[in-house]
């Protein structure tokens, strides 16, 4: 077989001009005139926006990346393949969090994109596949659970401000257990956390999460338990869906014991979130929420010490003034001028009393020389028997009268005056003290008021000593102060 000559005209997809071609003397029939690939592509676009239009499709999302906000990815089925976009604008409003995986419908305009020679779908909404009927279940179990009260807030129960123990509900194993396990370790490592294996997905998990809340709540007490947090890591909404059903919500409701959710992430709000006593963004979250943060617990003990110490200080000070005032008081300062007080007040008492006796006396005697002198006049025997009689019997009364008042007077000056002994400095003297006086017969009250060869003397309860002073040793503290001795000693200092 013989091999054709080179046709630069057919190089690169016929993009050379034909006519321009000096191999080529003739054109052959029916071969269109070539376009360029801008024009060709131009033709492929306007045919497909023209064509098809826009779209609604369904398909499992793959590949999903997004660049400055905008997203790319693809939409697959068994057999076929077709990339997606959608521009920040539309991604912003759209409710659907894009995950590979997951079962879509989209609705856009079937485009060509010249540049990198794709075909896609320009995409203008993104939505769940059946999530139409899974809001529709959402909303009318929320309107006949708040019509119930179950999201009233009187409903709800006060989470403890420092729970010691803690049940987590939650699939074990998982990153939602391991994120809250780790942040109760880093927030409050004292508090005891009961973890307890559930099923967070599938047919059968809103029956089991109804269970167990019902099985720890019922051994709460038994177990110190105080708060259950039930939590899950984030999902699509089917994958959430379990939350969502109305046995959990009834479980929630019924629970005696305070609820914390923490179901996906932020944006994500189940029926679980709305019945619970407590909602938290995320599973971290609903533990360092509820448990106290060890730096506060340590500002607010060391603000309590604080104000221990500064009371304990008050008092303190309050207590050494009262000592300070009471040492300065003239009764411990000088014990005999109080004597004296008491002493003299006790003598105008004797003096006031013996001056009130003497008086009714007087004025007794001038009634009853009064009577005497009227008695004087009247000279009929029955009259004069009559006043003698009443003057015998006012006699007597007055006898009788005055000696109680003398026997009253004479057993207060008994009282006073053994009070005043009790008191005064025989009695001190009667338990063991002395007395020292200095050569001026004054009490001496310090020991440097002393000189060397001085002439003391010593009073003692049964009588007096004297001493020349032959040495002056000046106490160095109170410590040094002796006790009273057991058979009566002095406290004087050697002298």
């Amino acid at each position: 077989m013989t091999r054709k000559p080179f046709d630069p005209s057919l190089a690169a997809g016929g993009l050379f001009d034909k006519a321009a071609s000096p191999a080529q003397s003739k054109e052959e029939p029916n071969v269109p005139a070539a376009v360029g690939v801008s024009a060709l592509s131009l033709l492929i676009r306007n045919a497909l926006e023209g064509g098809v239009g826009t779209v609604r499709v369904i398909g499992e999302m793959s590949n999903f990346r997004a660049v400055q906000g905008h997203w790319y990815f693809s939409l697959k089925d068994a057999n076929a393949r077709i990339d997606c976009m959608m521009f920040r604008s539309a991604a912003d409003r759209s409710a659907c969090k894009p995950t590979d995986g997951i079962e879509v419908i989209i609705t856009g305009q079937v485009t060509h994109y010249p540049p990198q020679g794709r075909t896609q779908i320009q995409c203008a909404k993104v939505e769940l596949s059946g999530a139409g009927d899974l809001d529709a279940q959402f909303q009318k179990l929320c309107l006949e659970l708040r019509g119930m009260g179950y999201f009233d807030e009187s409903a709800k129960v006060d989470i403890p401000a420092m729970p010691m123990c803690i049940a987590l509900l939650t699939s074990a194993g998982s990153a939602a257990e391991a994120d809250c396990l780790d942040a109760a370790r880093q927030t409050f490592p004292s508090t005891k956390i009961v973890a307890v294996d559930i099923r967070v997905q599938g047919a059968q998990a809103a029956q089991g999460i109804a269970n167990a809340i019902a099985t720890v709540d019922a051994s709460a007490k038994r177990l110190g338990i105080e708060v259950i947090l039930l939590v899950r890591g984030g999902g699509s909404r089917e994958d959430l869906w379990a939350f969502n059903e109305r046995v959990v919500a009834d479980a929630i409701h019924n629970c005696v014991t305070p609820i914390v959710t923490g179901i996906g992430h932020e944006s994500d709000t189940t029926i679980a979130d709305l019945v619970a006593d407590f909602r938290a963004a995320t599973p971290s979250r609903a533990v360092t929420e509820i448990l106290p943060k060890r730096e506060i617990l340590h500002e607010q003990l060391a603000a309590l010490s604080r104000r221990l110490s500064r009371a304990m200080t008050m008092h303190y000070e309050r207590a050494r003034g009262r000592v300070d005032l009471l040492a300065r008081s003239r009764g411990l300062i000088d014990p005999l001028t109080g004597l004296s007080i008491h002493h003299n007040r006790l003598m105008r008492s004797a003096t006031t009393l013996v001056h009130a006796m003497r008086q009714r006396s007087n004025r007794r005697e001038q009634l009853f020389a009064g009577s005497i002198a009227r008695l004087a006049k009247v000279h009929p025997v029955s009259r004069l028997r009559t006043a003698d009689a009443k003057i015998s019997a006012a006699t007597a009364t007055l006898r009788r009268t005055g000696q109680n008042l003398i026997d009253a007077a004479h057993r207060r000056i008994e009282s006073l005056s053994r009070t005043l002994e009790a008191v005064g400095p025989m009695a001190v003297l009667n338990r063991g003290y002395s007395l020292t006086l200095n050569s001026a017969g004054k009490p001496v009250r310090a020991a440097d008021s002393l000189r060397v060869g001085e002439s003391i003397e010593t009073v003692l309860a049964d009588g007096q000593v004297r001493s020349v002073v032959d040495r002056i040793a000046p106490s160095k503290s109170t410590s040094a102060i002796p006790t009273m001795p057991s058979d009566g000693g002095s406290l004087d200092s050697t002298l």
